[in-house]
C-alpha cells in the first residue's frame, strides 16, 4: 500500500513506467541491502537524534558500492523554507575518515533499519574536522518540490548558518576530457560564481574505461549529467539515490537548477576518490548513455532511462597554418551541448577552449579570425565575427571568451525566449601579428560644412615603426562654423561610442536586438566620428535624444518625470574603413569649420 502511494506521488515528476521493470545490473556487484527497487521509506517524522544508519556510495568503480555509517545529530527545521527540513548526521567509516564528505557523493542513499531515509546532499564547510552532512529526506525528493523563487540564471550554493556551521550543497565535480590547466584557471571564477563544483580532468569515452559500464542506473551508483558530449566531453558527477522501473532520483539537491530539464545522462566510472583537506572529490568520467533528466529541482534531479533528449550540435573548424597545425590534427571537431536557459554559452566556451588548447602546439602569437554562425529557435540565423591579434597568446582562450560573449548576447534577450539550435565556429589564423594601436589624430587645415576634410592618424604596429594613415571624410551639412571634436576609434571603442553617443537606438523588440548585433563595427575597422555635447532629456533615468524643443517646453515643470538630465556626447559617424588586422584605442582631434565664403 505504501509503495502504491509513493508511486502516485512520483509519477507526475518522472513520467509513466514503460513496461515491466528490467533486472538491475549485476556488474559491478551491488550489495543485497540496496539491490531493491523502490525500497520502503523511513519517515522523517520518525527520525530522532542518536539513531544510527548506513549509506552506500562508489569510491572506486573497481570496488563497486561501499558502505559507510552515520549517526543522526538532529533535524534542522525549515532549512530552505517552511516544511523544508534536513537531517543532520555525522558520517563514519574507513573511507570517510580518510576523505570526509566528498564532492560527487551527492545522492548517496542513506538507510535506517533497512529503510531509505534520504540522500546525502549537503556539507558543512571544507575544513571542518568532523564529516558532518545534511541528508535530504526521500519523502521530499519523491514529491518533486519546485525550486525557490530566486532566478536560476545566477545559481548560487545555498548557505545556511546552523549549530554545525554553514551548510551548502555538496559540490558536483565537472569532469572534462583532456582538460587544460589554462582552461581551468580561466573559467574557475565564472564557475564558482554560478555555484558549480570543481573543474577537473577526465579520461575519454566509454571505450577507454577500465570497468564494466552498466546501461542502467542503480541506487548508490554514479551518474553523469552530460553538459558536453562528443569529441569533447564535460559532465557533472553525482550519485543515484532511488530507482523504479525506468525512473530514477539522484543528487539530493539541484544540479543546474532549471526546474524542467533537457539534459542527457550517462553512467560513470569512478577511477578513484582524491582525499584533500581543501575538499575531497571523485575522479570520474562519463561512460555509457542511459537516458535523460526531466527535472532539476530543489531536493533532487530526476529522469528516465531510455531515449536521450535533443542537444545543441556544435561544429568547430580551424585552419591554423604553419607550426601550429600538427600533421595528425583533424581540422574539424564536433560535439553537442546540453540545453540550459542561461549557461549553454558557458559550456560551449569551455569545450571550445579545451578543444583548441588541445590541438594548438606550443608556438603562440598571430592573428586569428573567428566566425560564429548561430541558428536560433526563433528561425533567425546570426553571423558574429571577431578578430584577435596577440604576440604571446594562443587563440584558445580569447576565442572561447569571444564565443561566450556572442552567444550570451543572443540568449539574454529581454523581448523573447531564445534557445540555441545549432552553432558553427570557424577559426582561421596566420602567424603575423597584425595589431595596431591608435596614438594620435590630426585634422589637416580647416573645412566647410558639406565638404571633404583630411585626417592623419598615427598608428603604432606591434613589430614595426609607427606609421601615418590618411583618411578622408565629409563634414556634415548644416554644421555651424566653430570648433568640433573628431574621434577616430578601433572597433571596440567604436562600439562604445555608438552605444553611448546615441547611434544605437533603444531596442523595442528582438528584431531590434538582432539589428544592433548585425550593426556592430566589424573587426579591423577604423571609424571616424563627429562628437558634440548636447543636453539630453531623461525619462525614468533613460536618455531620450532628439526630442523636439516644443515637447521639452510642454513637459517642463509638469512633474511628469521628464527632465533635461546631464550634458552628453552625441556622435555622428562620418567615415569607416575595414582592414585585415586589429586596431585598438581611440584618439581625438579638433575640427575647425569655417564660414562659407
Amino acid at each position: 500500500m505504501h509503495a502504491l502511494i509513493l508511486a502516485s506521488i512520483v509519477a507526475p515528476l518522472v513520467g509513466a513506467v514503460a513496461g515491466a521493470p528490467a533486472p538491475l545490473p549485476r556488474e559491478p556487484k551491488i550489495p543485497a541491502a540496496i539491490d531493491v527497487e523502490d525500497p520502503p521509506v523511513f519517515r522523517l517524522a520518525d527520525v530522532r537524534p542518536g539513531q544510527k544508519g548506513n549509506g552506500y556510495t562508489v569510491f572506486s568503480s573497481r570496488s563497486g558500492p561501499e558502505e559507510f555509517a552515520f549517526e543522526v545529530l538532529g533535524v534542522m527545521r525549515g532549512y530552505l523554507g517552511p516544511g523544508e527540513d534536513v537531517i543532520i548526521a555525522k558520517l563514519s567509516g574507513a573511507q570517510i575518515e580518510r576523505t570526509g564528505v566528498i564532492a560527487g557523493m551527492s545522492g548517496s542513499p542513506a538507510y535506517i533499519d533497512g529503510k531509505l531515509v534520504g540522500a546525502v546532499g549537503y556539507r558543512f564547510g571544507q575544513f571542518t574536522k568532523d564529516p558532518i552532512a545534511g541528508i535530504t529526506p526521500i519523502e521530499r525528493m519523491l514529491t518533486g518540490a519546485p525550486l525557490p523563487t530566486a532566478s536560476s540564471s545566477s545559481r548560487r550554493p545555498v548557505f545556511v548558518d546552523t549549530p554545525w556551521g554553514a551548510a551548502e550543497p555538496i559540490g558536483v565535480p565537472l569532469v572534462v576530457g583532456g582538460l587544460s590547466p589554462a582552461v581551468v584557471e580561466a573559467f574557475a571564477p565564472l564557475l564558482r560564481e554560478r555555484g558549480y563544483g570543481p573543474l577537473v580532468a577526465a579520461g575519454g569515452a566509454s571505450s577507454t574505461t577500465s570497468s564494466p559500464a552498466p546501461t542502467r542506473f542503480y541506487a548508490s551508483g554514479p551518474i553523469a549529467g552530460l553538459l558536453v558530449d562528443g569529441d569533447v566531453t564535460m559532465a557533472g558527477i553525482g550519485t543515484v539515490t532511488w530507482v523504479k522501473g525506468d525512473r530514477f532520483l539522484a543528487f539530493g539537491h539541484p544540479f543546474l537548477g532549471t526546474g524542467v530539464s533537457e539534459m542527457p545522462v550517462s553512467n560513470a566510472e569512478i577511477v578513484t576518490t582524491v582525499a584533500s583537506d581543501a575538499g575531497s572529490w571523485k575522479m570520474g568520467q562519463a561512460t555509457a548513455p542511459v537516458g535523460r533528466l526531466t527535472d532539476d529541482r530543489l531536493h533532487a534531479i530526476a529522469g528516465t532511462m531510455g531515449d536521450r533528449p535533443p542537444t545543441v550540435p556544435v561544429t568547430l573548424r580551424f585552419d591554423l597554418p604553419g607550426p601550429r597545425q600538427r600533421d595528425d590534427q583533424r581540422p574539424l571537431t564536433r560535439f553537442s551541448v546540453a540545453r540550459h536557459k542561461t549557461d549553454t554559452p558557458m559550456f560551449c566556451a569551455i569545450a571550445l577552449a579545451n578543444a583548441l588548447q588541445d590541438r594548438v602546439a606550443a608556438e603562440s602569437g598571430g592573428t586569428f579570425d573567428v566566425l560564429l554562425d548561430v541558428k536560433l529557435s526563433t528561425g533567425d540565423r546570426v553571423a558574429l565575427p571577431a578578430r584577435l591579434a596577440d604576440r604571446t597568446a594562443t587563440p584558445a582562450l580569447p576565442t572561447a571568451f569571444a564565443v561566450l560573449a556572442g552567444l550570451s548576447r543572443l540568449v539574454d534577450s529581454e523581448f523573447a525566449t531564445v534557445d540555441l539550435v545549432a552553432i558553427d565556429v570557424t577559426v582561421t589564423g596566420r602567424p603575423e601579428v597584425e595589431r595596431e594601436r591608435i596614438v594620435s589624430a590630426t585634422v589637416v587645415g580647416q573645412a566647410r560644412a558639406g565638404e571633404k576634410a583630411q585626417l592623419v592618424v598615427r598608428l603604432q604596429p606591434v613589430y614595426a615603426a609607427a606609421r601615418d594613415a590618411r583618411l578622408e571624410f565629409t563634414v556634415p551639412r548644416g554644421l555651424a562654423p566653430g570648433a568640433y571634436n573628431v574621434v577616430v576609434a578601433g572597433d571596440a571603442a567604436a562600439a562604445r561610442i555608438e552605444r553611448e553617443g546615441g547611434l544605437v537606438p533603444v531596442a523595442q523588440s528582438f528584431a531590434d536586438e538582432l539589428a544592433q548585433l548585425r550593426a556592430t563595427p566589424p573587426p579591423g575597422s577604423l571609424s571616424v566620428y563627429l562628437v558634440r555635447e548636447e543636453a539630453t532629456p531623461r525619462l525614468g533615468g533613460r536618455a531620450l535624444p532628439g526630442l523636439p524643443s516644443s515637447l521639452l517646453e510642454l513637459t517642463s515643470g509638469t512633474g511628469g518625470g521628464l527632465g533635461a538630465g546631464a550634458w552628453e556626447e552625441r556622435a555622428t559617424r562620418m567615415q569607416r574603413t575595414v582592414g585585415a588586422g586589429v586596431v585598438v584605442g581611440e584618439a581625438r582631434a579638433r575640427l575647425l569649420v569655417s564660414e562659407d565664403p
